[in-house]
């Protein structure tokens, strides 16, 4: 066991207290003020090795909403890769075509809006389902991003079921599909 930072520890100990995983899902653990805390996450995953899961592409520049997003994902089944700017974002895109992109508004480089703009411009990632995930809470950021061609808006904090079945709608796999953590 070895000793972890304070930042390290809250993302993925939020993410084990909302999923509610089971101690035998632990694959590493680190003490922290005399508490010992998650790392690694084994989830049982019920996967058909015909048909590869649908990708999601996070893109948002505050690692613990990243990292919360993918453990969320990955346990309902999905594939996640992870941007920190929407530059990167972009590439990403491009170069794996994702079914969905969970897309933070407010990013480093080029903001999000300019992001779904550009995505929609290119043919290659016109249809890719885009979810802006955002603390902006007015009614004309939510207008401005679905001009900008984002198809729905989230608002952060977002709980996990709302990701989910969110991703499960532009993929049109039903909830049930993912782990029963998932649907209470």
């Amino acid at each position: 066991m070895r000793r972890r930072r304070d930042y390290d520890i809250l993302p993925t100990a939020l993410a084990m207290s909302t999923l509610a995983l089971p101690r035998s899902a632990i694959t590493e653990s680190f003490e922290y003020c005399d508490r010992v805390s998650a790392a690694g996450i084994r989830y049982p995953l019920a996967r058909s090795t015909a048909i590869a899961p649908p990708l999601v592409l996070v893109v948002d520049d505050h690692e613990d909403s990243r990292i919360i997003a993918r453990l969320v994902l990955e346990a309902a089944g999905f594939r996640v890769r992870e941007a920190a700017s929407g530059v990167t974002g972009l590439s990403l895109a491009a170069a794996l075509e994702p079914a969905v992109m969970l897309l933070d508004l407010i990013l480093p480089e080029i903001d999000g809006w300019e992001v779904a703009r550009r995505l929609r411009r290119d043919p290659a990632t016109t249809n890719i389902g885009i979810i802006a995930v955002t603390a902006l809470a007015l009614c004309d950021d939510h207008a401005r991003a679905r001009n900008a061609g984002c198809d729905t808006v989230l608002i952060k904090p977002v709980l996990p079921k709302a990701i989910v079945e969110t991703v499960c709608r532009f993929v049109e796999r039903p909830l049930a599909a993912a782990p029963r953590l998932l649907q209470g």
